[in-house]
C-alpha cells in the first residue's frame, strides 16, 4: 500500500511540472424553464436512484416520456457539473497507517495529487459528456435529414404518378385523334362516292330530259303531220 501512494505522489510531481490540462466546454446555452429543470434533474435523480451512476441524455429523455436533447443537454451538463464539484469536495481519508507517517508536506501532497486525479477523470467526463451531447445532436440532424428525404421522395411519387396519368391521358388523345382521322378519310370516302352518284344522276337526268324533249318534238312533228291530211 506504501508503494502504491509513493508512486502515486511521484506521479503527480512528475505532472505538476506539466502545464495544466486544457478543460473542455462549450459555452451554455440557454437554460429552459425552472419547472422543466427541475423535471430533468428529478429524472436524473431517479436514474441515478435506479442504479444508473452517470445516466445519459437519451436516458432522461425516455425517462421522461420525450422531450428535445437540445433542451436536456444543457440542464444535465449543469447536474454533472454539480456532482462533480460535491465529489470533488469530498477528499478520500487517509489510512490509518498513512496518516501516522505522512504529515506535514506529504499529507498535502496526498491531497493534492487526490484533486489531480479526480480533475483528470472530471475533465475525462466533461469530455465524454461533450461527446454524448455530439453524438445526440449529429443523431438529432440525421434523423431529420431522413424524414426530409422520406418526405422528398413522397413528392417525387406523386409527381411521377402524375406524370404516368398524363401520359396515359396523352396516349389516349393520341388513340382518339388516329380514329378521328380514319373516321375523316371513311367521310372523305364516302362523300367521294356520293358525288359520283349525284354526277351519275344528273347525267341520267339530263339524258331524260333530252329523250322527253326529243319525244315532245316527234309527238309535234306527228301532230302537224296530221292536222296536214286533214286539210
Amino acid at each position: 500500500m506504501y508503494c502504491t501512494v509513493l508512486h502515486v505522489l511521484c506521479n503527480f510531481q512528475t505532472q505538476a511540472t506539466l502545464p495544466a490540462s486544457r478543460t473542455s466546454g462549450a459555452p451554455m446555452s440557454k437554460l429552459p424553464s425552472p419547472d422543466m429543470v427541475r423535471r430533468i434533474e428529478d429524472a436524473a435523480a431517479a436514474l441515478i436512484a435506479a442504479g444508473t451512476p452517470n445516466p445519459t441524455n437519451t436516458q432522461v429523455r425516455d425517462h421522461l416520456g420525450g422531450g428535445s436533447l437540445a433542451t436536456i443537454s444543457p440542464v444535465m451538463r449543469a447536474f454533472r457539473a454539480r456532482l462533480r464539484e460535491q465529489e470533488s469536495d469530498e477528499a478520500p481519508a487517509l489510512p490509518a497507517e498513512l496518516a501516522q507517517l505522512l504529515t506535514g508536506q506529504l499529507t498535502l501532497l496526498w491531497q493534492t495529487a487526490v484533486k489531480q486525479a479526480e480533475a483528470g477523470a472530471r475533465d475525462a467526463r466533461e469530455q465524454a459528456d461533450a461527446d454524448i451531447e455530439q453524438a445526440d445532436l449529429e443523431r438529432d440532424t440525421a434523423q431529420a435529414r431522413v424524414a426530409e428525404l422520406e418526405t422528398e421522395l413522397a413528392v417525387l411519387r406523386e409527381v411521377q404518378a402524375e406524370r404516368d396519368r398524363l401520359l396515359q391521358q396523352a396516349l389516349g388523345l393520341q388513340e382518339r385523334m388516329i380514329s378521328l382521322r380514319e373516321e375523316v378519310v371513311r367521310q372523305q370516302t364516302n362523300n367521294e362516292h356520293l358525288a359520283t352518284q349525284l354526277k351519275e344522276s344528273r347525267e341520267e337526268v339530263n339524258t331524260l330530259r333530252a329523250g322527253e324533249k326529243a319525244l315532245q318534238a316527234e309527238l309535234l312533228a306527228l301532230a302537224r303531220g296530221e292536222g296536214k291530211v286533214k286539210k
